[in-house]
């Protein structure tokens, strides 16, 4: 180990000082203490974690670096810090030290870390604090990230002639506003999305991709077996493939966060991605913008009536044909036809022959005679026969491969069901006949927009014209 010589070494009580408190001001050059920037060469990540306890904090005892090192092993056995670019930032809240402080260590060749990365871990700043600065912290943890992402400081840092230059460096780069500009808060949420994952018990991560970046991010987290990108873009869910094992295709819909969450539960399970009975964990933004939201979903408790122990929606029904159906009442449901509101009933069935006592025609049936792949929801070119054929009273039959059986059918059964206030004959007669065989019916209600799936007499999943706006 070298120290770094500095040009203007800080008095012992001016460092002391630093420490109790956090400063008034934002450089980062306030954190760090006489000879915490160094450059090392180590055999071990043990013996690199080791040397930044040392001399993070000035003076420090040996029982201080001690629970020091403890809480950075601790943190580091949870989840990596290694934040990508050739960049690690281990962290730590320790309680018997004030303020936060920082230290960094750099080696051109490269530091052992223990992770299969893209290139070696050159650059190690470590991040400790008291327990009560949890947003300071936090804060200060993402402003490194941020600095960190641009390829032009990481060279200077590893080029700098002395500690007083990579300070310098550090205090100007944030001070003219040089970030990178690959959202450090998603990487932020991505790199910690495992450990809360893991605290509240949720089996798996879904990320709702929007764009490349999270892609970016997320391939630079090891072991990221926990993770499934879920996206509605084919060129994304390709790109996704080369990144994590599980990729869920959402479809195009332009729901909120909370009913994009749902439905991808609910896709996810019957694609077999997770088990009925998980508790999974959905990450979300605002259309395009950084990662911002964290949504629990406990599919045992949510979907226990819509998907049985094996996965299934119902015997017979592909969940694509499920995800291209919700796709059309939701555009639908924002489309009306011809300037006005319509609604509209769904039935899902892979045994048709079970729903022969419960259907009568209303009107001539309006796909009798046609052949068969030529009336396929999953045709895109159907879309909008679907959408005409909604204004014709009944409901639409439709087999379990996607084929249009019926339109302008009536549902009859006599089984009772109880259903919220507000809801009409329309969502009656579609929880009635899921009760009667083993089928499910999606809603689209004509006044609300609001879109139900029915399965067992039950409403399962709803969300209403507001989510999808």
């Amino acid at each position: 180990m070298s120290s770094l010589p500095r040009e203007k070494p800080a008095s012992k009580s001016a460092s002391k000082s630093a420490s109790k408190t956090p400063p008034t001001d934002d450089r980062l050059s306030q954190h760090f203490a006489p000879n915490s920037v160094i450059d090392l060469s180590v055999d071990t990540k043990k013996a690199l974690l080791s040397t930044l306890a040392e001399i993070v904090v000035p003076d420090a005892d040996p029982d201080t670096i001690d629970r020091i090192l403890e809480r950075i092993q601790e943190r580091e056995a949870q989840v990596s810090t290694y934040v990508g670019d050739g960049v690690a930032i281990p962290v730590a809240h320790v309680d018997c030290v004030e303020g936060i402080h920082l230290a960094l260590a750099r080696n051109a060749e490269g530091f052992p870390y223990g992770i299969d990365t893209d290139e070696p871990v050159k650059i190690v700043v470590l991040v400790i604090g008291h327990e009560s600065l949890q947003e300071e912290h936090v804060r200060m943890l993402g402003a490194i990230a941020g600095l960190f992402k641009e390829p032009d400081l990481r060279e200077r840092v590893l080029s700098a002639p002395d500690s007083g230059a990579v300070l310098k460096l550090l205090d100007t780069w944030k001070a003219d506003g040089r970030r990178q500009k690959r959202r450090p808060q998603s990487q932020l949420i991505l790199i910690h999305a495992r450990k809360i994952a893991k605290e509240v018990g949720a089996t798996a991560v879904v990320v709702i991709v929007e764009s490349s970046e999270e892609l970016k991010i997320l391939k630079r987290i090891p072991r990221r077996s926990i993770f499934i990108v879920a996206t509605s873009s084919r060129p994304l869910a390709e790109e996704a493939e080369k990144v994590v094992k599980r990729v869920l295709h959402l479809p195009r819909l332009p729901l909120g966060r909370d009913a994009k969450a749902r439905v991808a539960a609910l896709l996810a399970l019957a694609h077999g991605l997770i088990r009925r009975g998980d508790v999974v964990a959905f990450l979300s933004g605002h259309e395009e913008k950084q990662l911002d939201t964290m949504t629990l979903v406990d599919t045992g408790r949510e979907f226990r009536r819509l998907v049985n122990a094996s996965g299934q929606i119902s015997k017979g029904v592909r969940p694509e044909v499920l995800e291209r159906v919700i796709e059309l009442a939701v555009e639908l449901s924002r489309e009306g036809r011809e300037g006005s509101a319509v609604g509209a009933v769904y039935v899902l069935v892979g045994d048709f022959e079970k729903l022969g006592s419960h259907l009568q025609q209303m009107v001539i049936n309006p796909f009798h005679g046609y052949p068969e792949e030529q009336r396929n929801v999953l045709d895109p070119t159907l879309a909008e026969t679907m959408k005409e054929f909604a204004a014709i009273d009944g409901a639409f039959v439709i087999r379990g491969d996607g084929v249009v059986v019926s339109a302008g059918t009536y549902l009859s059964s006599d089984e009772d069901v109880e259903l919220p206030g507000g809801l009409g004959s329309r969502h009656r007669a579609a929880a009635a006949i899921t009760k009667a065989v083993d089928c499910v019916a999606v809603t689209l209600s004509q006044s609300s927009g609001e879109i139900t799936v029915f399965k067992q007499g039950t409403a399962v999943i709803n969300f209403s014209r507001g989510e999808t706006s």
